[in-house]
């Protein structure tokens, strides 16, 4: 009776070594299909733009693009501040490529945003606010370094750079 008992045990060991071998198998099966079918790929990476900004009382906000990684085009905003920023003006990185250049004058002219208009839209135009700190073409401040960056909607900050405010 001692012999029957242990060759039913004996058998048990083999075919649980058999099925974990399967389902490691189906696994890795699984694993190199998705791959292969796509499911690992992923979209369009959202590019990060490099560049050189420089800003003055008297000429506004000039930001020239050094460098565009690739991705989707995406349309950003320009946002300039120290603590608290605001949208200045924007772009797209289909036209904003190596070697050209966004100007955001200091001034209001007509329509064009401006320095002074991205102050006035976020913070409102109260009484002395030109003498804020965060009012960017304020001549009062000048060697002040200031943040810009280029934010888009969907993916945040795209690109960031320093600037100091020269007259």
């Amino acid at each position: 009776m001692n012999a029957r008992e242990e060759s039913r045990d004996a058998a048990v060991s083999p075919v649980i070594g058999v099925m974990l071998m399967l389902v490691v198998t189906i696994i890795i099966a699984a694993v190199v299909s998705s791959f292969a079918g796509g499911l690992g790929t992923t979209k369009d990476a959202t590019p990060t733009v490099t560049f050189k900004a420089d800003l003055s009382v008297a000429d506004g906000l000039t930001i020239t693009c050094l460098g565009v990684s690739p991705g989707k085009n995406v349309d950003f905003d320009v946002c300039v501040g120290d603590t608290n920023y605001y949208k200045v003006g924007g772009g797209t990185t289909s036209t904003f490529t190596p070697g050209t250049g966004i100007n955001i004058p200091s001034f209001a002219q007509g329509q064009q945003m401006s320095l002074d208009k991205g102050f006035t839209d976020a913070f409102g135009a109260f009484d002395g606010y030109e003498g804020t700190g965060t009012y960017v073409p304020n001549p009062s401040f000048i060697g002040k370094t200031y943040t810009i960056q280029l934010i888009d909607k969907d993916s945040g900050i795209i690109g960031k750079a320093y600037a100091v405010l020269t007259a």
